[in-house]
């Protein structure tokens, strides 16, 4: 009966070893193939016909957007040029309101000045993300300046 017992045990602690040995053993395999499960998982994620028309839409929206936005930057310069201009010279002799509308049409500005950087920031990170940068297309550029972009 000792003798059973004894032999169980031993049984017991060889296919536990056993297991444990192959699991050593094929550890290497194991994680070479979950790399290649992984890569291949995430290109058929990545390379697929909605993945692909979603970001090439957004590079060409976002795009535009910026663009949009820095249309509308330009009308506010062009409004707070000519609201300057037709002010008298001297700012002492400015009214309370003029002073007013003077400061809020450069809140407006600086305002649209952020929404750009924040457009443009966006943009650049995207493309610089492998999975979105393989759809872009040599019309639209790959990187925007915020600096060069806003003073044109």
């Amino acid at each position: 009966m000792i003798k059973e017992i004894l032999l169980v045990i031993v049984g017991i602690g060889i296919l536990v070893g056993g297991g444990i040995f192959v699991k050593i053993a094929f550890f290497p395999v194991n994680t070479l193939q979950k790399e290649i499960d992984i890569a291949y998982n995430a290109q058929n994620k990545v390379l697929n016909a909605d993945n692909a028309i979603y970001n090439y839409e957004w590079f060409k929206q976002r795009f535009e957007d910026i663009q949009a936005t820095k249309n509308k930057l330009d009308n506010v310069k062009v409004q707070h040029n000519d609201f300057v201009v037709s002010l008298p010279t001297d700012k002492t002799n400015w009214s309370w309101e003029d002073k007013g509308e003077d400061n809020r049409l450069r809140a407006v500005e600086i305002g649209i000045q952020n929404q750009i950087e924040n457009l443009i920031a966006d943009y650049n990170a995207r493309t610089k993300m492998a999975t979105r940068n393989i759809f872009e297309d040599n019309v639209l550029p790959s990187y925007i300046d915020a600096l060069t972009f806003i003073k044109k």
